[in-house]
C-alpha cells in the first residue's frame, strides 16, 4: 500500500477533478461538513495524502496534525497553503504516537476502506486513544460503483476485497479496498458510540461519511 501511494502521489488528486456533477456536489458536501464539524478544534487527520481535504479542514480548524505513512504524499501536502497552523508527520495509523486525549477532533477521509476488516478494532482503538472526551470524529469514503476505479477482486477465503489499479507509469497494483452499505457502517461504528443512528450517516451515489462524538 505504501509503495502504491508513493507512486501515485503525483496523480492522486485527479480523482477529485472528474467531470461528474454528482461527484463534485458530494465532494463539496463532504468539504462543507468537515469545515462545519471541526470549527475551532485541534484535529488529528489520519491518511492526509496530498492535503486535499486538509485545505478545507484548515479553513475552520484551530490546529491540525496531518499524518500519513507515504513520504511522497506528505512531501506534496507540505507544499500546500493552509488556513491554520499545521504539522505534517510520518505516522503509522495503527500505532499513533501522541498523548492520550491530545486532540479534540479526528478526521480520516478515504482511509477506512483500506483497513483490513480484521484490523478495524486495532485502528479504532489507536485513533480514539489520542482523542479526548467529547472529541468529534469524521470519516468519509467511497460507495462501490461497479466498473469505476478498477475491477473488484475477492481472494478465496478472504473477508476483504481488492481493486486492480493501473498507474500512469503502466504499473499495476492490487489495492485493498473494502466497501460498506449504510447498515454495515451503522453496525461497525455503533461499537464505538452506542447512541449512533442513521442520522449520523450520509450515504450518497459516490461517497459516504459518518460523524459522531466520543463520550
Amino acid at each position: 500500500m505504501e509503495d502504491y501511494y508513493n507512486l501515485r502521489a503525483g496523480e492522486y488528486e485527479e480523482i477529485y477533478n472528474r467531470d461528474d456533477p454528482v461527484r463534485q456536489a458530494e465532494q463539496k458536501k463532504i468539504a462543507e461538513a468537515v469545515k462545519r464539524y471541526f470549527d475551532g478544534r485541534r484535529v488529528l487527520e489520519v491518511a492526509c495524502g496530498t492535503g486535499y481535504w486538509t485545505k478545507s479542514l484548515s479553513e475552520t480548524a484551530k490546529y491540525i496534525c496531518a499524518v500519513d505513512n507515504s513520504p511522497e504524499m506528505l512531501a506534496r501536502a507540505k507544499a500546500g497553503k493552509y488556513g491554520c497552523p499545521i504539522d505534517f508527520m510520518l505516522e503509522d495509523a495503527y500505532s499513533l504516537k501522541f498523548k492520550p486525549g491530545y486532540f479534540n477532533g479526528g478526521l480520516a477521509n478515504f482511509w477506512f476502506s483500506h483497513i483490513p476488516k480484521k484490523a478495524i478494532e486495532s485502528f479504532m482503538e489507536s485513533f480514539h486513544r489520542v482523542l479526548g472526551p467529547g472529541a468529534r470524529v469524521f470519516m468519509a469514503d467511497n460507495v462501490l460503483i461497479p466498473g469505476l476505479g478498477g475491477d473488484l477482486h475477492r481472494p478465496e477465503g478472504s473477508p476483504d476485497t481488492f481493486k486492480l489499479r493501473k498507474l500512469q507509469n503502466g504499473s499495476e497494483h492490487l489495492v485493498l479496498k473494502n466497501y460498506y452499505n449504510p447498515e454495515q457502517l451503522l453496525e461497525i461504528f455503533s461499537r464505538y458510540n452506542s447512541s449512533l443512528s442513521a442520522e449520523n450517516i450520509f450515504y450518497g451515489d459516490c461517497f459516504w461519511y459518518i460523524f459522531y462524538e466520543l463520550s
